[in-house]
């Protein structure tokens, strides 16, 4: 032990002497030809190791970001849908602040506006359900309006809902004209929804003159006490029509102005 201590502190002693040129000889070169191999295999054998550790590494740096950018991701779609709902709210709201100025409400009438709060759940009824009632002044038969056209009419109040029926409902009819018409007015009849929710102009005589692209609206007259709608509302856009020599009326199908499938703000005229 004595004689390897010596030998060790020898060849370190020859070791530190040698010069610091850069040029590998004596001991220095002894040493690296020795140790090089060593380190060389050693490098190879804790290679895989090495890697397998670098992986899982990486593996969980990489969850960690993706769970980061997840949520990142979760709160922009949120910060996205909120921003679009209010841009879809606020458009709606400028269509009706426009509609209260609309002249073809009488100024005894009062608009109340209201939200859709749910939907009929069968396709034998188009109805939706309001939160305005009784406590708003809402009263059956009141005509319900959006920034569109006509939507309907109430056939069920309680205090602080309603129920209203869609001019696409089987039941619903509202007496209505063709505009624009001629000298002696538009073609008057009577537009009525059905089971499949599909809108039609009946009882339009076959000799009065009807495009398509003309615009319906509600006529304001029906039997001796008037209609339930003003004059004026509009309802929808010709699509087709059709005459048979057989038939006495025309068959007249029409585009409503509203969009059924997204209501949601709309407004009652309370009378």
């Amino acid at each position: 032990m004595a004689v390897l201590l010596l030998l060790c502190v020898a060849m370190l002693t020859l070791y530190f002497r040698e010069s610091d040129s850069g040029v590998v000889h004596g001991v220095q070169g002894v040493v690296l030809r020795v140790v090089a191999p060593l380190q060389n295999g050693t490098a190879r054998a804790t290679k895989p190791f090495r890697d397998a550790w670098n992986w899982t590494s990486d593996l969980f740096s990489a969850k960690s970001e993706n769970a980061k950018l997840q949520k990142e991701l979760e709160q922009l779609r949120a910060g996205v849908a909120k921003e679009l709902t209010t841009q879809d709210e606020n458009t709606q709201l400028r269509a009706l602040v426009a509609l209260q100025t609309d002249e073809i409400f009488p100024s005894s009438a009062r608009l109340v506006t209201a939200r859709v709060v749910a939907r009929s759940t069968t396709v034998w009824y188009s109805t939706v359900t309001i939160n305005a009632g009784s406590s708003s002044g809402v009263a059956v038969y009141d005509a319900v309006v959006n920034g569109a056209g006509l939507v309907g009419r109430v056939t069920k109040v309680d205090v602080n809902a309603s129920q209203v029926t869609l001019i696409t409902d089987q039941s619903s009819y509202v007496d209505a004209m063709v505009v624009p018409g001629d000298a002696n007015g538009g073609a008057q009849g009577i537009v009525a929804g059905s089971v499949t929710g599909d809108v039609t102009l009946q009882y339009v005589d076959k000799n009065e003159r009807v495009k398509v692209g003309q615009y319906v609206v509600t006529s304001g007259t029906s039997g001796r006490l008037g209609s339930v709608f003003v004059r004026g509302i509009p309802i929808g856009q010709v699509e087709s029509v059709g005459v048979q020599d057989v038939e006495l009326y025309q068959s007249i199908s029409l585009d409503p102005f509203v969009d059924f499938r997204k209501l949601d703000l709309v407004m009652v005229v309370v009378r």
